[in-house]
């Protein structure tokens, strides 16, 4: 069984936890997470078709981000990769900010306090290969572009979730974006 997790935006969200064989758990956007733990955790059941779509997704497109990380036209700010880092049976998702791109590789540090792995810390800087990039995101003129994983938790909040989250973030979802 795949085991993912990661820090989520602390938003006041409650996840409940089930068995660890048994869930995946992701962060719906690249911010720092200083609090561990629920609140400001997601959990997704193992083979979760929406979020492996994302995934999916985020692989594809991976040469669209790295050609707009490249540019930096103006009002785009935030980019960031999402990497699954292991630490023995724990998977734990993690956006990676400051991204810099070698043309091997990308690099950053954690944005994210890890819950379930600990030989990676918050603000550690790290290499990624792309074919490990398992989300993007960048803002361009305070909409979010890509976050494909942050597109599938987003829809499913609920009203009163979502409109925290709105008023939280930087940036907006369009909705419409991503959609399959």
């Amino acid at each position: 069984m795949r085991y993912f997790a990661s820090a989520i935006l602390a938003l006041g969200l409650l996840a409940t936890r089930a068995p660890a064989a048994e869930q995946e758990t992701t962060h719906l956007a690249g911010r720092e997470n200083k609090t561990p733990g629920p609140p400001g955790y997601q959990e997704v059941a193992d083979g979760d078709k929406q979020f492996d779509r994302a995934t999916e997704q985020a692989q594809r497109s991976l040469g669209f981000f790295m050609a707009a990380l490249r540019a930096k036209k103006s009002g785009d700010s935030g980019f960031e990769v999402k990497k699954a880092f292991v630490d023995g049976d724990n998977v734990e998702h993690l956006w990676i900010s400051d991204v810099t791109y070698d043309g091997a590789n990308f690099h950053g540090k954690i944005n994210n306090r890890p819950i379930d792995v600990k030989n990676v810390r918050l603000g550690q800087q790290v290499t990624v290969a792309p074919k490990d990039v398992t989300d993007w995101m960048f803002v361009k003129d305070g909409k979010l572009i890509g976050g494909y994983t942050t597109r599938v938790f987003y829809a499913r909040l609920s009203p009163a979730e979502r409109a925290q989250f709105d008023q939280q973030a930087d940036f907006r979802i369009d909705e419409k974006v991503g959609k399959k």
